[in-house]
């Protein structure tokens, strides 16, 4: 009958002696418990945002957003001013008043993933806004009548944004306007 309290103090004894060794061996060594469960599955993660792969994709988009410029580019155009800026930053750009001819800005955006920009043109008191689709084979042009000054803006995306917005700013015969010519205050039909 002693055996079998000699048996219980050592089963007792067994894992305190496990506890308080210690092994360089990494499956001899004791595992803390766990409070949750295993996953069978990677931690879900959040989603991130699209981005380029690296210096070549950019370059590449900073090429298509140079053709899709040429491609929207008016005849007989003068060019006053040109730009390229990060989606990140955004545009904030006021372009003096000419007083002879009227001015095409032609905006292209580029960026990893689809996506759409609100362009707005302000002069004065007076705002219009326009939607620019980044990856358009064809830049987008705003008419701007001579003799007025006027601001170019687009708000900044969060810095993990990538993309970028190239403009130009050309001066056109007066023949050369297409539509209304004021894009910023319209015209009555």
């Amino acid at each position: 009958m002693r055996i079998r309290p000699l048996l219980a103090v050592a089963l007792a004894a067994l894992p305190l002696t496990a506890a308080c060794t210690t092994s360089d061996d990494p499956v001899a060594a004791p595992t803390p418990p766990s409070s949750s469960p295993q996953a069978s599955s990677p931690p879900a993660s959040l989603p991130s945002a699209p981005a380029w792969d690296g210096k070549a994709d950019e370059e590449d988009a900073l090429r298509r957003a140079t053709r899709a410029l040429n491609a929207a580019r008016p005849e007989d155009a003068e060019r006053l001013d040109e730009g390229v800026t990060r989606l990140a930053q955004g545009l904030e750009r006021t372009f003096a008043a000419t007083e002879d001819r009227p001015r095409a800005l032609t905006v292209a955006c580029q960026a990893p993933a689809t996506r759409s920009l609100t362009l707005t043109l302000a002069r004065g008191t007076t705002s219009a806004d326009w939607e620019v689709t980044c990856g358009d084979r064809e830049a987008d042009r705003f008419d701007i009548p001579a003799g007025t000054r006027f601001t170019a803006r687009v708000t900044p995306a969060d810095a993990a944004t990538q993309g970028v917005l190239l403009w130009r700013l050309d001066a056109v015969a007066p023949g050369g306007v297409e539509g209304c010519g004021d894009d910023v205050e319209g015209c009555e039909d």
